[in-house]
């Protein structure tokens, strides 16, 4: 039995439509770039500590070096807490993220300003600066996952 031009026609487009639109799809998504991430989403999660270096009014930097369990942890949550395990410490506060690319952490009475150098996947390297600080105090973070 053969069927019409016309149904055939109607037969055919249902399936190419339905390629077409898939492959439009799949042409249309693409990556979100990496600039377009959101700072909090980059850096939530457990960090390895490489080193800290801790300067004080100016003077020269005092460097520890990150040993293996120490590590600095963005939870995210409601209360967004972060914990960094400098053994044998093992201080609990929490972080804020600011429109733009810094966050603001607070800590045993201390708030820091802090703005990221470097974010990746796999390196995060921040400056916090204590607020309201005399002597002025600056920690380099530098971070490893």
């Amino acid at each position: 039995m053969k069927l019409s031009l016309k149904k055939q026609i109607n037969t055919l487009k249902k399936p190419v439509l339905l390629v077409s639109t898939l492959l439009l799809l799949f042409t249309s998504c693409k990556k979100q770039d990496d600039a377009t991430i959101p700072l909090k989403t980059k850096m939530v999660g457990k960090w390895e500590v490489t080193k800290v270096e801790t300067t004080v009014a100016g003077s020269a930097p005092t460097t520890v070096n990150g040993g293996s369990s120490d590590y600095v942890d963005f939870k995210s949550g409601e209360d967004d807490i972060v914990e960094i395990n400098l053994s044998p410490s093992l201080q609990s506060g929490s972080y804020s993220v600011t429109v733009g690319n810094s966050f603001f952490i607070s800590m045993n009475g201390k708030l820091y300003a802090c703005t990221p150098t470097q974010i990746s996947d796999s390196k995060f390297d921040f400056t916090a600066t204590e607020e309201n600080a005399t002597p002025s105090v600056v920690k380099k973070y530098y971070l490893t996952r």
